[in-house]
């Protein structure tokens, strides 16, 4: 391994960070402005949540084939194929639109394409840092890597509705396109030290992909279940509670707005603008209030995140005017964005420190799969009761209460026991 530098941001992990941030966003940008699309030309809540859902099923299901890919191969080499692949893929996508009627398949198929690439792309991001930090300084390298994929799954639909209330579909797969090579190319600086494998071995392992998913995949249960118990328990909850605040906000707040209270997607792209800036807000908050927001009181953000669901399902039960309606649902979705992103960068953080060394890119890439395959789930879900209770929408947001209220409550014993 080369000698690496004793500083934290070096040369190689800055540039690592700066591939992050515009792959992971560019991509969540996509993953949501092409369902949208659908629910544009459509009007189905149902058909926009159940795209947005199989469209995410190949990224959680590929981040732990992912790490062991990450694990076996240059992971330089790998990052350019992968930037150079999504942005072929968004050629091909762009290309292929035009000569078929039928829109959704190629988005669906687009979606799936997009995330299998991007589920073995987390990994290997994240597997790399090891090799480019130094062991002092790993776990706020860590808590760097995990808040730009943290804050591209909060942000990315946000910016996605904003780009494409302004400019439309197409400009957006353009811009995809440049980043992409863009990172393609800024992948071929980076320097990740690699130790060649025996060839033999090389060839032995490239056989039992799946063998070694699931031995890794057992390591993790073992460790999260029965060495450290707690870290299965916040796991499940972290996949809980991710269904009625991540998921149902990602596919409700554009039903609620463009939907139900009938508004221009340019207000649409407004407010998800302010809840941007709430999610922004969350993360500068769990690094610079750390004690006063320690993991031990996040209950208390699931709270809050529970009491701010009220105001949204209340403006349908109690016909509030529209313009109204709408500054309540952006407002209360600022802060419930704000809110979940503090708890995921505290659970991510304490998850990493409460790890051995030789486990954190495992534990941590399952733990991330855990939680995606909540998104799905919830979309699919959400998106099913906005179009069957199109009438009583409140219903549909008071079972998210609901949800969000359970998971409160249930979190609560667990977190105090963290010590």
């Amino acid at each position: 391994m080369n000698q690496l530098s004793a500083k934290l941001w070096n040369r190689d992990f800055i540039l690592l960070t700066v591939i992050q941030i515009f792959a992971l966003f560019a991509n969540a940008i996509l993953t949501f402005a092409l369902p949208f699309y659908i629910l544009d030309i459509s009007g189905s809540p149902a058909l926009f949540g159940t795209v947005m859902a199989v469209g995410f099923i190949p990224l959680a299901l590929m981040s732990p084939l992912g790490g062991v890919i990450a694990d076996r191969g240059r992971k330089q080499r790998i990052m350019f194929w992968l930037d150079f692949l999504t942005a072929i893929t968004v050629i091909l996508f762009m290309v292929s639109v035009g000569f078929f009627r039928e829109v959704v398949p190629i988005v669906v198929v687009k979606l799936i394409a997009l995330n299998i690439i991007q589920g073995i792309y987390m990994p290997t991001a994240m597997s790399a840092i090891p090799f480019l930090v130094p062991k002092n300084k790993l776990v706020p390298a860590n808590a760097v890597g995990s808040m730009v994929f943290s804050l591209s799954n909060v942000i990315g639909p946000v910016a996605g509705t904003i780009l494409y209330a302004a400019f439309g579909l197409f400009p957006i797969l353009v811009l995809s396109t440049v980043v992409f090579g863009l990172t393609a190319i800024l992948d071929l600086f980076i320097k990740i030290p690699f130790e060649k494998r025996d060839n033999e071995e090389s060839k032995t392992r490239a056989k039992d992909l799946i063998t070694l998913v699931l031995a890794d995949l057992r390591e993790c249960a073992v460790f999260g279940i029965k060495e450290k118990p707690i870290l299965g328990k916040i796991t499940l909850i972290s996949f809980l509670y991710s269904i009625p605040l991540d998921a149902m906000l990602v596919v409700g707040i554009p039903i609620m707005i463009t939907q139900l209270l009938k508004m221009d997607t340019q207000l649409l792209g407004i407010s998800q603008g302010f809840m941007m800036g709430g999610g922004v807000l969350g993360g500068i908050l769990a690094g610079t209030l750390e004690k006063k927001l320690s993991i031990q009181k996040s209950h208390r953000s699931l709270w809050v995140c529970t009491l701010f669901l009220v105001p949204m399902a209340m403006v349908f039960l109690l016909d509030v005017p529209t313009f109204a309606a709408y500054i309540i649902i952006t407002i209360s979705g600022a802060v419930v964005m704000g809110a979940t992103g503090i708890v995921n960068i505290q659970i991510i953080a304490y998850v990493q420190l409460a790890t051995p060394p030789q486990l954190v890119g495992k534990v941590t890439s399952v733990l991330m799969a855990i939680v995606m395959a909540s998104f799905p789930l919830g979309q699919f879900l959400f998106g099913v009761l906005f179009e069957r209770l199109y009438a009583i929408p409140w219903l549909t947001l008071f079972v998210a209460v609901f949800m969000a209220l359970i998971c409160a409550l249930c979190s609560r014993r667990y977190f105090k026991k963290i010590v």
